[in-house]
């Protein structure tokens, strides 16, 4: 069994939903290859280095020393080249519509007010509590508190649409600068927030007298996690997290809205989730990895899944599936 060094967001949440695939990720001596990344994840990640590009320019007037230049920011986080050259045109596309109702020009606004310098894409790494954890953040910047932020794009690749999640502050239907149609609840300068959203005033900034972990429990888990890295304390119902949700419909181009969500997780919500984590830890460093088995059926199951098998052994890989290896 290998050694895991550190747990980010995703590793907390593979655990959880899926052992079996976090013992073959993370802790298989025979790891299998890792697919190719997906279109609907290259999409999502060329849209982030359009707008992390574009905002960096704006703010600091500079590609940051090339750290910050588009196409070598698209050529590094777009990992499959044989189709980044689509990656392109659809992250492009995807950051146009996001820029036409005006949400680029709205999250600009409020990074030139921090306190600090914002940051984009950087990664954390830290204790918390006994678990050496890691994070890499989209975005961060202060104005009286603490705001980590995050961008979605859901369902670009899919012949099915994404919804909006509830709670928004607004919604827009951004189909494409060429296109005109008015954004969906808009009337007299004003876009209509969910039916649930209530407004408060929080530290200056207009947010959701809601948590986040009502809008969507995986978001709230990563967002969370980040906040401690960047130092507030567990239960710290103070800082505010901001994310803007592109949901999309199949067409070709594919239908765009976005969702602005804005608001903070709970103190309880905080405690739990650090209870999780060190839990996690805790099973992973006492090697007890299936702890609804016997300790005996878990290393057996173990021994199974270290196997070098290729990604392609259709026997095993049903076997895994069905838990056959259990016995």
């Amino acid at each position: 069994m290998r050694t895991v060094e550190k747990i980010s967001p995703t590793s907390l949440h593979l655990w959880e939903t899926d052992r079996e695939q976090f013992y073959l990720r993370y802790l298989a001596e025979a790891r299998p290859e890792r697919e190719p990344q997906s279109g609907a994840m290259a999409v999502g990640s060329s849209f982030d280095a359009f707008v992390k590009c574009s905002l960096h320019h704006h703010i600091f007037g500079n590609d940051g020393d090339g750290e910050y230049d588009l196409k070598t920011l698209v050529n590094k986080q777009v990992q499959n080249e044989e189709i980044r050259t689509w990656a392109w045109d659809a992250g492009k596309y995807v950051f146009d519509c996001y820029r036409t109702w005006g949400l680029y020009d709205i999250l600009l606004e409020e990074l030139l007010q921090s306190e600090e310098d914002p940051r984009f894409e950087f990664e954390l790494k830290g204790l918390i509590g006994d678990v050496p954890t890691t994070g890499k953040p989209d975005l961060w910047y202060k104005r009286n508190v603490q705001v980590v932020y995050d961008w979605k794009v859901n369902n670009y690749c899919s012949k099915n649409a994404a919804s909006p999640k509830k709670f928004y502050k607004t919604c827009r239907d951004c189909w494409g600068p060429d296109q005109g149609k008015p954004t969906r609840g808009f009337k007299d300068g004003v876009v209509k927030a969910h039916p649930k959203y209530k407004e408060i005033d929080h530290f200056g900034h207009l947010i959701g007298d809601h948590w986040l972990e009502e809008v969507d429990k995986t978001w709230a888990d990563q967002l969370c996690i980040y906040s401690w890295l960047l130092g507030s304390e567990v239960g710290d119902s103070d800082v505010i997290v901001g994310l803007d949700q592109i949901a999309c419909k199949p067409a070709d181009p594919p239908l765009i809205r976005v969702a602005q969500h804005r608001c903070r997780v709970s103190k309880q919500w905080q405690e739990s989730l650090y209870a999780r984590l060190q839990a996690c830890w805790k099973t992973i460093q006492s090697g007890h990895i299936f702890d609804d088995l016997s300790r005996e059926d878990s290393d057996a199951t173990c021994e199974v899944l270290d196997m070098p098998q290729p990604i392609g052994d259709e026997a095993f890989w049903s076997a895994v599936s069905k838990k056959e290896y259990r016995g």
